[in-house]
């Protein structure tokens, strides 16, 4: 669909940029409804209804600012729709090529997305060899092109494309002003230049759990450009991939260039450094261990000799002001209420399933989930399982929870650990739930999912 251009005058007035319109054949009175300023919306009145057949066509529009997005994204996975999803953002141009639900492909016009450097910050290829394939490949055969000159392996290709189209989906995720536009067209199989196929509810529930981790890895790594720096070493203790980022901390790496090395995302490097952060491995530090050897130790000024000082006079206290108001302490959150209301949650999330006649399936699929780590990785949840009710063993979670933590297992915040633990079994089972439940009950059921989690509110 080539792109028809208008420009609107100072006064108001709309001409066609090329001198040609094809809003000839909608002669007609048309009123202007209010809309956000990146988009002008014309309505004919009185309406004469019919839709257009000839494709691609824009069936659906909005502003991201006051439409949630990522309900109309589950909304088109469930559906299967098939099509492109394009947003527009101060900024840049972002889309999503869509086949009977799932994503097939994506596109963005910001440089940072392009596969190219995607590569480079994987660690994959070097800036250098990107540059030399650059030079004589057209963009649209820079995968290829490197596999073929032995840059890359078809495999790390594979991975390369999906990070890409998880950081495009994530840009979009993230979209808080701009407009987006769902277009009907039929999605052309021979010019998509790599086959995939990416699940929509994956993508939604990885780019809505990083969201919700990335404000807690922040709050000790606010930056991808800090040092890291090793305190301690492996004690047999640590996750293969945190065992194998641990070895790669020399004090003169940052979290992004340790990332590269280990060719994982930014976003998967500071997640397991955070963890060693909490397992008291590693520090971080603005300055690098290279950087502190090689200050000169000389150039410190001497401290001055102390002198003995005498005694300061014992300091009269003011009276007491009798208008003076003690704060109350904030209200204590242990272990128990965090699991409680949890189990809360999800003895809702199981009544509502189970009015829809599904539970059985839905009951089976969460267990399993669990029982293969596909919720969370968290040592606290193994062995579990949802009892008929749809809740947790309380008893057999606070033992293992108080074990682990006894041993150091659950960080410098423990009971923020074991929350983050039940949120992604929480965010997996409404995302399951949300599969089944119609929009006014899903969103009832979202309404006190978080009035409850308002109780604990720990931030």
């Amino acid at each position: 669909m080539a792109d028809q251009r208008f420009v609107v005058d100072a006064k108001g007035g709309l001409a066609s940029a090329d001198g040609t319109s094809p809003l000839a054949g909608r002669s007609g009175y048309f009123k202007l409804q209010q809309t956000s300023p990146d988009w002008i919306v014309l309505v004919r009145a009185p309406a004469q209804g019919g839709i257009i057949e000839k494709k691609p066509r824009v069936v659906l529009a909005g502003d991201c600012g006051t439409f949630p997005l990522q309900d109309l994204i589950a909304f088109l996975g469930q559906a299967r729709w098939t099509g492109v999803l394009r947003l527009s953002a101060p900024g840049n141009e972002r889309l999503l090529t869509l086949k009977d639900g799932e994503v097939r492909s994506a596109a963005s016009d910001s440089p940072s997305d392009r596969i190219g450097e995607v590569m480079v910050r994987l660690g994959f290829v070097t800036r250098q060899q990107l540059e030399q394939v650059l030079s004589d490949a057209p963009p649209s055969r820079v995968g290829k092109a490197m596999v073929e000159r032995g840059f890359l392996k078809a495999h790390d290709l594979y991975k390369c494309l999906q990070e890409q189209i998880t950081e495009i989906f994530h840009g979009m995720m993230l979209a808080k002003d701009g407009t987006f536009m769902l277009v009907d067209q039929e999605l052309d199989e021979k010019a998509l230049v790599h086959n995939l196929s990416l699940s929509m509810q994956g993508l939604l529930m990885d780019s809505i759990r990083k969201i919700d981790e990335l404000a807690q890895f922040r709050k000790r790594i606010p930056h991808g450009k800090l040092f890291v720096v090793r305190k301690k070493p492996s004690d047999g203790k640590l996750e293969p991939e945190e065992d194998a980022m641990l070895s790669a901390v020399d004090g003169v790496k940052t979290v992004i260039e340790l990332g590269q090395q280990q060719k994982v995302s930014e976003f998967d490097a500071t997640r397991i450094i955070y963890r060693l952060l909490e397992g008291h491995y590693v520090q971080v530090s603005q300055t690098s261990a290279a950087a502190v050897v090689a200050a000169p130790v000389a150039s410190a000024p001497r401290p001055a000799p102390q002198q003995p000082a005498a005694a300061p006079p014992e300091p009269i206290p003011p009276p007491p002001d009798p208008m003076a108001q003690v704060p109350w302490p904030p209200p204590a959150i242990d272990e128990r209420k965090v699991l409680h209301v949890f189990n809360f949650i999800f003895r809702e999330v199981r009544d509502e399933v189970a009015h829809r006649g599904q539970l059985d399936m839905f009951l089976a699929s969460a267990n399993a989930a669990l029982r293969g780590s596909g919720v969370s990785t968290s040592r606290v949840l193994t062995g579990l399982s949802f009892l008929p009710d749809g809740s947790l063993d309380e008893a057999q979670v606070l033992a293992q929870y108080t074990q682990l933590k006894a041993e150091g297992q659950m960080g410098s915040e423990p009971i923020m650990s074991l929350k983050q633990a039940l949120s992604d079994v929480m965010f997996f089972l409404l995302f399951q739930a949300g599969e089944l439940l119609e929009s006014r009950a899903d969103e009832e059921l979202a309404r006190r999912v978080k009035e409850l989690l308002s109780t604990i509110d720990m931030k």
